[in-house]
């Protein structure tokens, strides 16, 4: 990190103005072996540290921010798959977020150590979701993590990997979507 103090200051205010509600987005572009990987690691362990959730993808041929042709849910797709936290810094993180979320809502809605009803569990993310609902696939959103509960509550393996793959972009048609989960959209480009 020698040199790059600008830089690292830079992203670190990113950071703690992001933690205050706030956005930021910043391109890193240097020539093969100028030190982004490494740069990008170090703001990566800063971000873990204080609890951020990390997505990160290359752009290549098949990935791009805009197309039409598959290549932008294709770079969906691999911001999805790269999706990290502290004790998952890996990426496949989107699971364990989403069962942490459930827990934080049940946790919420418990009353004297005595668990939530499910409906009242799914009536919160619904009520949560709806908060997004003039967004783009706001109302089925919630679905989709209303039928993810679901699959958790029940051990439905099968629900859970369907939710899963809709937040992920991998339903390549609507049929399959509202089959599956009673949705009319997918993440497409």
């Amino acid at each position: 990190a020698v040199g790059r103090l600008q830089e690292i200051t830079a992203l670190m205010q990113d950071l703690s103005g992001m933690a205050e509600g706030g956005a930021a987005m910043r391109f890193i572009v240097g020539r093969y072996g100028c030190g982004k990987s490494f740069f990008l690691h170090l703001v990566r362990t800063k971000a873990f540290d204080q609890k951020f959730v990390v997505a990160d993808a290359d752009f290549t041929p098949e990935r791009k921010l805009s197309a039409t042709d598959g290549q932008a849910v294709g770079t969906y797709r691999e911001l999805m798959k790269n999706l990290s936290t502290k004790t998952m810094p890996t990426g496949n993180a989107l699971p364990a977020i989403l069962e942490r979320w459930i827990s934080d809502v049940q946790a919420s809605l418990a009353t004297g150590g005595t668990p939530p009803e499910p409906k009242a569990v799914e009536a919160k993310i619904v009520e949560t979701a709806n908060a997004m609902h003039e967004l783009v696939h706001g109302y089925d959103f919630g679905t989709v993590l209303c039928a993810y509960y679901r699959g958790y509550l029940d051990g439905k393996e099968e629900l859970k990997q369907d939710a899963l793959r809709w937040l992920r972009g991998e339903f390549t048609t609507k049929t399959e979507a509202r089959e599956k989960l009673g949705v009319r959209v997918i993440i497409d480009d």
